[in-house]
């Protein structure tokens, strides 16, 4: 199934990381002070003034506090945790992160008859800590930073002298790849190289990565997923959205897999977690791993996404929830092996729905065409400016023109590569035979060499996770939509399979008939798959993987189009963003990088908001609202020890005087995204006080313009995590660990 919406982390010089693209949909200057996303070394360069103003609002750091230009500073205790953030919160490697980010690894320890997923895990020793997988399994710290522009794309690359799209995107692609196999000669290292301005310049981002994670501690699903999609993305929230894992490495203190004899790790740098919370009108910061913002989109890109991509993905999402849950509802058993995929899917389709409204509501298509007529009628005016850069809106139009022709086909066939599966389990091993059949540096990243750990463990996590039932009903749901959209360029392999035009039922059936043949559900054979050859898949006689054989042409004839595509998107959006800062730049705007993926900082201010006329929210929840939405049904179902301590105001010293009850969380005018979950949020002293999860359904489409009246981001309060442990789970150890001096 898709990883979940908020931990997505997709693709994406300043003197050297300031020179961003200016955003098509920014802000008129002077930027709003808490506007901005902004990289390590950018922190120096925002001037005397800017710090100066937040210092004036309480901000006790500075720029070198944060990060020092050798990876230190508070900064470096900041984690990549699998497609979400976290943060390290205590001289032993402890680490704090949403509950919805260890997600799948509470799933994939759970059992039906021990179900952390449903009653929360408490490790009250170290030996009780049980081992991580999924996407928190594999943590990452930044240890270096490094521009490599004139290396990927500089004037005597491979790049520059390449002559078709296809291989200026290969050219890239190679030079990225050579670069991270030589970082990650060092030990233990993860390396990836960012694209920054879409593809303009590029850096390097160096991580340690710690193989062995375990749960400490998470709450029960009725407060770490309190409220469901029914509340997501919604303001006043009552969700205890937090988990506390553990980092391990070797005796000898390397990273080091699963073991053990492994013993914590302890980290150089870790944050304090501040018992005294927030109050409206503390300045906070907001430190993590942000996915990607877009907000320098052509009018046609923003329209295809508001009238097509959005719309789409809700409908197909709702479809395959509706799919999953009946199938959930058979036994318990299948219910928790699918929970993962609803929630992914859950949040995607909330999150596409939030996006059409706000797209709409903010008149984001509208605003960008008035922007490209300027756009058109400056550079009319400007002929001393390159003629590329003229020429640059018209070009990128019929990129992304070319780009749409068949699109619905493209989406549904990915869907169907995604799913968890059989064949979705086959599909990975026939491509990586494939890649394999290369050397490794023309492999496709995700298939190489340095990834086949990782494809391995991918195998064993799927045992956990695999519903064959539900998964035939997806995937014959799926393979219907293929072929309704395939009109024009069927998908032989499903046509030969299954009948052109078949009817969902039909291709159960079917499917029905591969399940009871397929070798597929055993974990061993599916491991011999991902070391298996390409000629070796191609003659074998297990029906997913003939099929997945059938399926890979079409499949690869998509991503050999998508690296054409992007080959032509390396040239013009340059261009495209270079035209629209010489704009930008003579009206005196403002200016910052989007976010890609890498470490950010958001500077912001606790505050409310008022969502429309007549409405206002003020910034903070308390357990008194807790107990006004239970209903004692999902999503508003707490667990009955955190009901009896919650209304026998049993709060111990983690009440707030103003709210009378303990707080559970709060609102800022932080500039966040998909990959900030789990973000530490900092007071002006560099202590962590929440965690980000989630923006308001107002900011859904904050990612293409960020707005003083309705861009919040919702945290949870971390006093109401130290109640959960303290007074209602009695964890001591784990609460002295993370207040020591208390």
């Amino acid at each position: 199934m898709p990883p979940d919406e908020k931990t997505m982390k997709p693709r994406l010089r300043i003197p050297l990381l300031l020179l961003p693209a200016l955003a098509l949909l920014a802000v008129p200057s002077p930027a709003p002070a808490d506007e901005g996303q902004w990289p390590p070394e950018a922190l120096a360069t925002l001037g005397e003034a800017r710090w100066g103003e937040l210092s004036s609002r309480g901000l006790a750091l500075t720029a070198k506090d944060l990060w020092d230009g050798s990876g230190g500073g508070l900064l470096s205790a900041v984690i990549d945790v699998g497609g979400c953030t976290g943060a390290f919160v205590s001289e032993e490697g402890l680490l704090l992160t949403n509950h919805h980010c260890a997600f799948s690894a509470i799933q994939l320890a759970s059992t039906p008859e021990r179900n952390y997923l449903a009653d929360g895990f408490v490790a009250r020793t170290r030996a009780d800590e049980v081992e991580a997988r999924g996407g928190v399994g594999r943590v990452r710290l930044l240890s270096r930073l490094a521009d490599v522009t004139d290396r990927v794309r500089g004037p005597k690359s491979p790049f520059a002298k390449a002559t078709t799209d296809t291989a200026r995107y290969e050219a890239v692609e190679r030079a990225k790849k050579e670069i991270v196999a030589e970082c990650e000669k060092a030990p233990d290292r993860r390396c990836a190289v960012a694209a920054f301005e879409d593809g303009r310049t590029f850096r390097l981002m160096e991580q340690v990565e710690f193989r062995d994670v375990r749960l400490v501690y998470a709450p029960p699903r009725g407060v770490g997923d309190y409220g469901g999609e029914e509340d997501n993305f919604r303001w006043p929230r009552h969700t205890g959205d937090f988990s506390v894992l553990r980092a391990y490495v070797s005796p000898d203190g390397k990273p080091a897999a699963y073991a053990k004899e492994n013993v914590p790790y302890r980290p150089k740098r870790w944050l304090r977690v501040s018992p005294k919370g927030v109050s409206e009108g503390d300045v906070v910061m907001i430190a993590g791993y942000p996915g990607r913002t877009q907000r320098y989109l052509t009018p046609s890109a923003v329209e295809n996404l508001e009238k097509w991509f959005y719309p789409l993905r809700s409908r197909t999402f709702q479809d395959l929830i509706a799919i999953l849950e009946t199938e959930g509802k058979k036994d318990d058993a299948t219910a928790l092996k699918v929970a993962g995929a609803i929630k992914s899917y859950g949040n995607g389709e909330t999150n596409a729905r939030g996006q059409i409204e706000g797209l709409a509501r903010n008149a984001v298509a509208s605003r960008a065409r008035a922007e490209e007529r300027e756009l058109a009628s400056f550079l009319a005016s400007r002929k001393d400016l390159p003629a590329e850069w003229a020429a640059a809106p018209a070009e990128l139009e019929k990129v992304l023109a070319a780009d749409r022709a068949g699109q619905d086909r493209r989406f549904f066939l990915e869907e169907v590569e995604r799913l968890s599966s059989y064949l979705g389990s086959a599909l990975s091993a026939v491509r990586r035979a494939d890649e394999r059949q290369r050397p490794d540096l023309e492999r496709e990243s995700g298939y190489q060499e340095r990834d086949l750990e990782r494809a391995r463990q991918g195998e064993k996590d799927r045992t956990r996770s695999l519903a064959p039932a539900a998964a035939r009903k997806a995937l014959a749901y799926l393979v219907a939509r293929t072929q309704a959209a395939s009109a024009g360029t069927p998908v032989k392999a499903f046509d030969e399979t299954f009948g052109a035009n078949a009817k969902p039922e039909a291709i159960e059936a079917k499917l029905a008939a591969m399940d009871a043949a397929t070798a597929l559900g055993d974990e061993k054979a599916r491991l011999a798959n991902v070391d298996a050859t390409f000629p070796a898949l191609a003659a074998s006689a297990d029906p997913y993987v003939r099929l997945a054989v059938a399926l890979h042409p079409d499949l690869a004839a998509l991503r050999e189009k998508r690296k054409e595509t992007n080959g032509a998107l390396l040239v013009w959006r340059p261009r495209y963003l270079s035209a629209l800062e010489a704009l930008r730049a003579s009206k005196g705007r403002a200016v910052y990088p989007d976010a890609n993926s890498t470490m950010r900082v958001s500077f912001a201010t606790v505050k409310g908001y008022s969502p429309r006329e007549a409405v206002t929210f003020t910034p903070r929840t308390s357990l008194r609202g807790v107990l006004e939405k239970e209903r004692g049904a999902e999503p508003f179902a707490t667990p009955k020890k955190v009901l009896d301590a919650a209304r026998a105001a049993d709060f111990g010293s983690w009440a707030d005087p103003t709210l009378g009850s303990v707080p559970v969380g709060f609102l800022t005018d932080g500039d966040t995204t998909g990959g900030n979950s789990g973000s530490p949020t900092m007071n002006g002293r560099g202590e962590v006080v929440g965690l980000n999860f989630d923006r308001v359904w107002e900011n859904v489409a904050g990612d293409f313009g960020w707005n003083p009246e309705r861009s919040r981001n919702v945290n949870v309060d971390l006093r109401y995590a130290l109640w959960l442990i303290d007074r209602v789970d009695g964890a001591e150890t784990i609460l002295k660990e993370l207040l020591p001096e208390r």
